[in-house]
């Protein structure tokens, strides 16, 4: 499933040494085995180490895996990079259009009271595949600019990507955006250029259908502003939908909340620079539905395959360990879809996988650990000996601080049980 120069790549990161004959890691298959293990599995370093050298493999230290983890990302995400290229590109279309979206993630380690990382994707929703996907620390912002977009796509996106800039790079490869109106950071303009009060137009929808109105985007750059042609789609919600959106936005606002804003919440209002003959207002409003399918792949991927346990504080390995759990999602894509036809497209059914990808992860990933596991079950209870004198090695020559912190806070009743003798 890895790229055929994935032991190539790795020379030309720096990670393999061939000019060292002695090294007891001498090829990329051996390196990723530590790596994929110690992220996979949720394995702390020592263990990591332990449980490789028990099976026969090399015997190394934690600290000789610490320093690959900190070295390792660019390597890992030229990895990424090659199983996102070569995607099967066979599309759903839409009159034409190839459905993908767009969405990022925050992720932190232990203790964190803010981000520490975040993971970008692109998913096609057709068969769910991971098209682009991409690891930044807490300063990768959402935009449309960091991914090369196709002809005759259309990129479905949330109100954090609704800004002139992103929307203009969407159109100048060829694409069409569908995005949520983020009002605060999308102004919007009537044909004539005076500004469009997307609210006060809203106020006037009263059923519960889609409606549309012709709306520009005006992209301020050096010299002659630049008009992007445009749709404004909007629905009222039902009374029971809107009150839980009115919840949400409570919730998050706090005491700070406007009236405005909840006003704002009763409305659903899109902007699409795909034209009405091609994408009827009542279509783009079925077609943003299916943005959460991107919500979901990141749901799976934290719930079950657990990126969000970041085990570490240290920005290189955060990252080098995230790029190394988005690597093994892309291959559960792979060994996921090895025997799975995609399903039936019709156009009236845009569903993507309506079989529920998340029992497909929940049975695929705990196997793509075992197959990663070096030390099997039926030989690892024979190995239990070796293995516990070998982790208390590890400890020994290790960090002991720990110990004595633990002592001191539960048996300062008992000076009876000293260092010496616990």
């Amino acid at each position: 499933m890895l790229p055929p120069d994935f032991e190539a790549l790795a020379l030309e990161h720096g990670l393999i040494k061939t000019q060292w004959p002695n090294a007891k890691v001498s090829t990329a298959a051996e390196l990723l085995r530590f790596i994929l293990l110690h992220v996979g599995a949720d394995l702390p370093l020592r263990q990591t180490v332990a449980t490789i050298a028990e099976s026969g493999g090399p015997s190394l230290s934690a600290v000789w895996l610490h320093h690959r983890m900190r070295k390792a990302r660019g390597y890992l995400a030229a990895l990424v990079s090659r199983l996102t290229a070569t995607v099967d590109a066979t599309p759903e279309h839409w009159a034409g259009y190839e459905m993908v979206c767009v969405d990022a993630s925050s992720v932190s380690g232990p203790g964190a009271t803010g981000t520490d990382a975040r993971l970008h994707a692109v998913i096609r929703l057709h068969d769910l595949a991971v098209v682009e996907a991409e690891v930044t620390n807490e300063t990768g912002g959402e935009t449309l600019k960091r991914f090369i977009w196709s002809a005759d796509q259309l990129v479905i996106a949330d109100r954090a990507y609704a800004n002139p800039p992103g929307i203009a790079w969407i159109v100048d490869h060829g694409s069409d955006i569908l995005v949520r109106v983020n009002r605060g950071s999308l102004p919007l303009y009537h044909e004539d250029g005076q500004p469009l009060d997307v609210l006060s137009w809203c106020r006037a929808l009263t059923r519960h259908a889609a409606s549309q109105l012709k709306a520009n985007v005006i992209v301020k750059r050096r010299g002659t502003p630049r008009v992007i042609a445009g749709r404004l789609v909007g629905f009222r919600l039902p009374e029971a939908e809107a009150e839980e959106a009115r919840a949400r936005v409570r919730s998050e606002h706090g005491k700070q909340v406007t009236e405005e804003q909840l006003e704002a919440a009763t409305y659903v209002i899109l902007f699409t620079t795909a034209p009405s003959d091609r994408l009827s207002a009542a279509r783009c409003v079925e077609a943003y539905r299916l943005r959460w399918q991107v919500e979901l792949l990141f749901k799976r991927w934290k719930s079950l395959c657990h990126f969000d346990r970041l085990p570490n504080y240290r920005d290189d390995t955060i990252q080098s360990w995230l790029t190394a759990k988005l690597l093994l999602g892309l291959l559960l894509d792979r060994v996921g879809a090895v025997a799975l036809p995609p399903p039936p497209l019709t156009s009236r059914s845009p569903r993507a996988l309506a079989r529920e990808p998340w029992k497909l992860t929940s049975i695929v990933w705990p196997m793509m650990l075992a197959a990663i596991m070096p030390l099997k079950l039926e030989t690892a209870i024979a190995h239990m000996p070796e293995l516990a004198a070998r982790l208390e090695s590890l400890s020994n020559d290790g960090d002991d601080r720990q110990v004595p912190a633990f002592r001191n806070r539960f048996f300062i009743d008992c000076p009876e049980l000293t260092t010496a003798n616990c």
